[in-house]
């Protein structure tokens, strides 16, 4: 592995380390009066939140295609995720609540998705994520033993649970 890929895994694994022993999700309103996550964030923290009413709806809406879920089960405690999203953004109101559907019913363990929330400037006193390269959101970084596998960004090719399987390589 050349040094560059090597200082970013060490970055990530430092991070992702850091994260899962810290909370914080700092709320803000933006010029509309809509509240604005900014930080680390859970699932918890969006379902049946009034400010986030978005979340909800389109969890309880999309039905993934079970076919594509069945044969992901099997990869539940391999698939580690890192999510840069926006809950002012309309591409994360719609992917995010998705994600976490696919992600519930696969079983993968909350422990091995770590969320952070950025502003409209796409920044956010937990983490610079342009050390990570993303620049949209909602990204959906995938890792298996410490590497990546891949991303979908802001949504994706098909659907997010066939991207997935594609990431995995099962399709």
């Amino acid at each position: 592995m050349n040094k560059f890929l090597n200082k970013y895994y060490i970055k990530i694994g430092i991070f992702l380390s850091v994260i899962t022993f810290s909370s914080c999700s700092i709320f803000n309103k933006n010029s509309n009066s809509k509240m604005i996550l900014n930080g680390i964030t859970t699932q918890a923290l969006l379902t049946g939140n009034k400010n986030f009413s978005w979340f909800d709806e389109e969890y309880n809406n999309y039905v993934p295609n079970q076919g594509i879920i069945n044969s992901l089960k099997p990869f539940k405690n391999e698939i580690k995720v890192f999510v840069i999203a926006g809950s002012w953004c309309g591409d994360t109101h719609r992917e995010l609540p998705r994600f976490l559907k696919i992600m519930n019913s696969i079983g993968v363990p909350n422990n091995q998705i770590e969320m952070i929330m950025v502003d409209e400037n796409k920044k956010t006193p937990a983490f610079n994520i342009s050390v990570i390269h993303v620049s949209n959101i909602p990204t959906f970084i995938f890792f298996k033993d410490g590497k990546e596998l891949g991303r979908i960004i802001e949504k994706p090719i098909i659907t997010l649970e066939d991207d997935l399987a594609k990431l995995l390589q099962i399709k």
